[in-house]
């Protein structure tokens, strides 16, 4: 039987943490395949700032409106507050030790001596929540070495605060480095990188990179102990060190964020007119080479949008799935139609349950035909089978119990090896995190999790945004584009180039963006079919 991997951890004390950190201790004692062997305590007392400039420091207008945001906030905004009790008891009952490092300003350094001490324990990584910048000894202490993560993608941004520059200089994304420590301030060894949607709240952006990030530790941590542990040397970086903001940056922040914290009380208290109106829209040749601008939108009704459009077509006959939205029900159903000439006739509302329902991904299997739409509203996945096709459709399969997993995407490979991609809701997220399952049969009777799960932690390019398809012999995904704090700002198309359950690649092959049509702000899904395609964007409901 394979040993368990032995991970230590410096830690504050069990009431200092913070919710993140709480909730990550918790999880890690949900993997069978570890130990929590040692907790490591900082043995100095505490730092007392002698300088009488400190408090006059505090006083001067940028430190004041940055300390007095920063406390509004986080009565607006309060973090999720995780159930203590299995990681009180952890602390309770896991051996620790205090150390006692060389203070030097902002460097912790640990002597051999001081580290003599952690040998006995035969760590195979330690996990950092405490102290400062770490230099000595004690990075060769562990096998796999000390892991930290930084609240950043350390390429553009090292420092702090975490969530804050990112909004400050107008960042599409926020990154998070997962690094194997060394002395360079946040230039360790890259194990990882995650991004994650920009958010015009500093506060809400910080909760929100913690809380999703823990999902990086635990998916390298599985890495590790398959013995698929890698890192990359950072990269040159050429910006500042960032710190706490003065006058000039808070001030840019305060008018960012209150501008935007006015516009959505403006579009809560007057919600019908907004960006929520979809359309799909159907074009010729293949979406790889396609000028979109040639488009042509599809009519619909009033008081409803179409979104999530599939094409499947029978007996020479297109028939066009798609997710019907009713802004009176505020829900969504899954509605059919024949698709001819640039229109759609014979609508009919096929899964409407009460729940909200969206991308009708239909396709064949065995010579039947299947559909999982979207049921995050049901918590659990769903795989229909053609009664009478297409109107009639049962039930045929469920998984996936109590979780919320969003865009399923089926694909049988040249193997017979069938696969499900999706993304799962995490941290109220189901927009940065792509995981993969090999199945036996869509009765999903075997589920094998892929390795790498989740594969991409990236909001540029994880969520699917269509039907994998084949084109001479290679696969393609479609993914979403969520940036710049929009869900669907745009859609990419990416090359599989390895699939099974150990690796997982891909390569973009194109974005595009709602840039073809006037007053378009979302686009995020496409159906390619070689000769044509649909696509689904957003207006500005008036």
């Amino acid at each position: 039987m394979k040993k368990k991997l032995k991970i230590g951890i410096l830690t504050k004390s069990l009431s200092n943490l913070d919710p993140w950190e709480l909730s990550l201790f918790d999880q890690l004692l949900d993997l069978d395949f570890l130990e929590v062997s040692l907790l490591i305590f900082d043995g100095r007392g505490p730092v007392i700032d002698s300088n009488p400039k400190t408090g006059l420091r505090k006083l001067w207008p940028g430190n004041f409106l940055w300390k007095w945001q920063k406390s509004l906030e986080k009565k607006l905004f309060k973090a999720i507050d995780p159930d203590p009790t299995r990681v009180k008891e952890l602390f309770e009952k896991t051996p620790n030790i205090l150390m006692n490092p060389v203070r030097k300003g902002f460097v912790d350094y640990f002597e051999e001596k001081e580290c003599e001490q952690l040998h006995a324990y035969d760590l195979d990584l330690i996990l950092r929540h405490e102290f400062n910048i770490i230099k000595g000894a004690i990075l060769q202490v562990p096998k796999y070495g000390i892991w930290s993560l930084h609240h950043g993608d350390n390429d553009v941004n090292r420092g702090g605060p975490a969530g804050f520059w990112e909004i400050v200089e107008s960042h599409e994304v926020v990154g998070v480095t997962l690094q194997k420590l060394t002395p360079e301030l946040d230039g360790g060894k890259i194990i990882e990188k995650a991004f994650y949607n920009i958010n015009w709240s500093f506060t809400k952006n910080q909760q929100f990179v913690q809380f999703s990030s823990i999902q990086l530790v635990l998916k390298n941590l599985r890495k590790v102990y398959h013995g698929k542990f890698s890192v990359e040397d950072s990269l040159t970086y050429s910006l500042p060190l960032y710190r706490s903001p003065g006058l000039k940056p808070t001030l840019k922040y305060l008018w960012k964020f209150y501008r935007e914290f006015t516009s959505t009380l403006f579009y809560r208290m007057f919600h019908s007119k907004g960006e929520n109106l979809w359309k799909v829209y159907v074009g010729k040749g293949d979406f790889i080479h396609a000028p979109l601008f040639r488009t042509k939108e599809i009519p619909q009704p009033e008081g409803e949008f179409w979104a999530d459009p599939f094409v499947f077509e029978k007996d020479g006959v297109k028939y066009l799935f798609f997710e019907r939205f009713f802004y009176d029900k505020k829900k969504a159903c899954i509605s059919v139609g024949i698709l001819e000439k640039g229109k759609v006739s014979s609508v009919t509302d096929i899964i409407d349950d009460g729940t909200h329902r969206s991308y009708p991904n239909v396709f064949e299997d065995g010579g039947e035909i299947y559909m999982i739409p979207e049921s995050c509203a049901n918590k659990k996945l769903e795989v229909y089978k053609a009664k009478n096709f297409p109107y009639q459709w049962e039930l045929y399969s469920t998984a996936f119990e109590g979780e919320e997993l969003a865009d399923v995407n089926f694909l049988r490979d040249q193997d017979g090896i069938a696969w499900i991609f999706f993304s799962k809701g995490f941290w109220f997220d189901l927009n940065s995190d792509l995981y993969i399952y090999q199945i036996d049969s869509l009765k999903m009777n075997d589920l094998k999790p892929h390795l790498q799960n989740p594969v991409i932690i990236d909001s540029r390019s994880a969520r699917n945004g269509g039907k994998i398809y084949q084109r001479n012999g290679e696969y393609f995904r479609p993914s979403q584009r969520n940036v710049k704090g929009k869900y669907g700002f745009g859609i990419n198309i990416n090359k599989i180039i390895e699939l099974n359950l150990d690796n997982y690649r891909e390569e973009k092959i194109v974005s595009a963006t709602p840039s073809f049509f006037p007053n378009l702000t979302g686009f995020h899904h496409v159906d390619n079919h070689g000769d044509y395609y649909v696509i689904d964007a957003a207006t500005r409901k008036k």
